[in-house]
């Protein structure tokens, strides 16, 4: 019995190796047949090679047919899925690169040492390692390009809606349909989400595309369902005990676990449930929701959405790059826009994504202020105790105050006065005089540094506070407001109106 199963197997695994060898055939008029040669002689040659992707077939083809014949060995067929290693994907991790080298390419290096073809995966090595050292510093790659580490950072927040777009892509190509439109959702809910990305723009399309072959797929389901049913009460009919439970049991168990499934969807508020097949009316609910959502995405007006998203995209790019005046600046011209609902709230995430960078670079300006002036020279050498990015923003805010800052500017903390004021200290003053400037050798007794190494502290200019921005009022909130206003002195009224009649009584 051993060596009966045992003969199957090593056929298989004969069959295998065979199939590892790929071999060519080009025929006279032009057509290329890839397989594996079985057979040569003087009257052609015998090749299996595969009719479909899932069916292969042998065929012999006479000599007169054939114009060449390539033989590939083993590491010719090998290095051909290797090659479209590169280009790289986009947003590959340090680690992912490391398991790219390790899993497939040095395994081949290994296998086929000294060929041509290891030689050339070593050079595809190379250009991993290369990559893989400028994603650890910080780079990105992005739809092929590289993006420095200050343009990843001003890029961050298109960078998370691009991988969504690309999953939503990847899923797509799978026929995963279903998943496809989730990953759309994720570019929406929760709103504002990445509706402000340029990656947000491109979706509509794409996602228009999937739909349309989502609402196919729904048709075809809602014209199979009668002949499907029907066909399932004929098998119940045929059947006797005690096949008859089993089979209704678990049909009941398919029905309960779809339920299941769908009942847990709602609950993480998925949408696009994969229907029931059988149930007709999950069918039609599942394919009046594509439409809807179809419909939806064709009537966007692109032009405008494409202005709006520009505008938004802007900002966000100068808030990744800790740029508050041109953050600021985009800021006011998107709200120049005609803001649909959805949209409004991508102004007030921008909004306030601006308010939490004019905190974060305030107290910075705070703390390098006060650190230049509390410790300049305690050690004899200054600290400005400012970064780069803060000392230019001091630069900007103190050059020109901008004119169209809101009167409301005042009601927010600004910079502490200490800060804000030029430190007069009496040791700063005496490193920068003259005298302090004699060489360490005239001075054995000074425990101080030698004066050479000692940077003038500058005074600290008074900083113009950094408008926070304002939202524009829309018209609707000024009546809520009326209207709430409204009603409760209405209440008041009425409580007032039945206190006295209670006094009364």
């Amino acid at each position: 019995m051993k060596i009966r199963r045992f003969r199957p197997t090593l056929l298989i695994l004969l069959s295998g190796a065979t199939l590892a060898h790929a071999d060519i055939l080009i025929l006279k008029n032009g057509n290329k047949i890839e397989g594996t040669i079985l057979d040569q002689n003087q009257q052609g040659v015998k090749m299996k090679y595969r009719l479909t992707p899932k069916i292969m077939d042998e065929k012999v083809f006479p000599v007169g047919e054939i114009d060449k014949v390539i033989k590939q060995t083993p590491q010719e067929v090998e290095v051909v899925e290797l090659r479209k290693i590169l280009p790289t994907m986009d947003l590959l991790k340090a680690d992912e690169y490391e398991q790219i080298i390790q899993d497939r390419l040095r395994p081949f290096v290994n296998k086929y040492p000294g060929t041509p073809e290891a030689k050339e995966v070593e050079d595809i090595i190379s250009k991993l390692q290369e990559e893989k050292t400028m994603v650890a510093n910080g780079q990105v790659k992005l739809e092929g390009k590289w993006l420095s580490v200050k343009e990843s950072k001003g890029e961050s927040f298109n960078i998370e809606a691009f991988r969504i777009l690309d999953s939503m892509r990847k899923k797509a190509a799978k026929s995963d349909l279903t998943g496809a439109l989730r990953e759309f959702d994720r570019l929406m809910i929760p709103s504002p989400a990445y509706r402000g990305s340029v990656y947000y723009l491109q979706a509509i399309p794409e996602t228009v595309s999937v739909l349309d072959k989502w609402i196919s797929a729904l048709e075809k389901m809602s014209s199979e369902q009668p002949q499907l049913d029907k066909a399932r009460k004929d098998g119940l009919d045929k059947l006797q005990e005690p096949e008859l439970s089993k089979t209704k049991n678990a049909i009941n168990d398919e029905i309960a676990k779809w339920r299941a499934m769908v009942e847990a969807e709602r609950r993480q508020k998925l949408r696009w449930s994969a229907p029931y097949k059988y149930d007709i009316s999950s069918i039609q609910s599942a394919m009046k929701e594509a439409v809807e959502e179809r419909t939806r995405l064709q009537n966007v007006n692109m032009e405008m959405l494409k202005a709006k998203t520009d505008l938004a995209a802007a900002c966000y790019r100068k808030i990744g790059e800790q740029d508050y005046m041109g953050g600021a600046a985009a800021f006011e011209k998107l709200q120049t826009l005609q803001n649909d609902m959805e949209f409004r709230d991508v102004v007030y995430d921008v909004r306030s994504r601006l308010i939490k960078l004019h905190g974060e670079l305030s107290r910075a300006i705070a703390s390098g202020a006060t650190a230049t002036a509390g410790s300049s020279a305690i050690g004899g050498v200054a600290a400005t105790g400012v970064e780069s990015r803060v000392a230019q923003i001091l630069a900007e805010a103190g050059a020109a105050a901008p004119s169209t800052a809101s009167t409301s500017t005042a009601t927010i903390q600004t910079m502490p006065q200490q800060a804000a004021a030029a430190p007069t200290q009496p040791r700063t003053a005496q490193v920068n005089t003259p005298q302090s400037a004699a060489p360490a050798a005239a001075q054995p007794a000074q425990p101080r540094v030698a004066p050479q190494a000692v940077a003038p502290v500058a005074p600290v200019q008074q900083v113009a506070p950094m408008p926070i921005p304002q939202v524009i009022p829309q018209e609707e909130e000024s009546n809520l407001q009326l209207y709430i206003m409204i009603a409760m002195g209405v209440v008041i009224i009425v409580l007032g109106a039945a206190f006295l009649k209670q006094k009364k009584a």
